[in-house]
């Protein structure tokens, strides 16, 4: 069980860094489209059609694809007092609670973005010509993602050795 926790403790981490990557890449195109547009606009005089649909599309995927990284930091907004003020089993119990909460939100968000996706096959984007399913296909992906995270987590928690929880989990009351 231990070389199955370090196994996807090793994968979420290469996940997370080609994550960040992605989202380098999405937030370095954004801004160079906006510039050029902007610049296209005021000093030359006619504007860049697809500029503003393609910011639009980076922006959905970066706010989705960048869930399993703040899953895998801890990142994500929580009301942490009591979980901060317990220990021992009480803590390891709540720790899989809301571990559970977390992957049937996530099992949710996958159940209804997956259908979602498919029907949007058909469709084509205004002034890209993609379909609008590559568009949606990261509501899916990201709750898979955020699924394999939670239970890298979960693992993580019953095999990661002395203390369960890995440094960037612990609550500002348990330092």
């Amino acid at each position: 069980m231990r070389k199955l926790s370090d196994l996807s403790t090793k994968l979420a981490q290469r996940m997370d860094k080609a994550i960040s990557a992605l989202l380098f890449l999405f937030l370095l195109v954004m801004t160079t489209v906006t510039f050029a547009q902007v610049c296209s606009r005021y000093l030359l005089g006619f504007s860049i059609m697809w500029s503003e649909e393609l910011c639009r599309y980076l922006f959905i995927w970066s706010i989705f694809i960048a869930v399993p990284s703040l899953i895998f930091h801890a990142g994500m907004t929580s009301f942490d007092m009591l979980y901060a003020r317990a220990g021992g089993n009480l803590k390891k119990t709540m720790y899989i609670v809301i571990a559970f909460g977390e992957i049937f939100f996530l099992w949710l968000l996958y159940q209804g973005g997956y259908p979602f996706m498919m029907r949007q096959w058909s469709q084509i984007a205004t002034s890209i010509p993609i379909s609008m399913a590559l568009v949606y296909a990261v509501v899916p992906i990201s709750a898979c993602l955020g699924m394999f995270i939670v239970f890298e987590r979960v693992l993580h928690a019953f095999c990661g050795g002395e203390s369960f929880e890995r440094e960037s989990l612990k609550g500002e009351g348990s330092k």
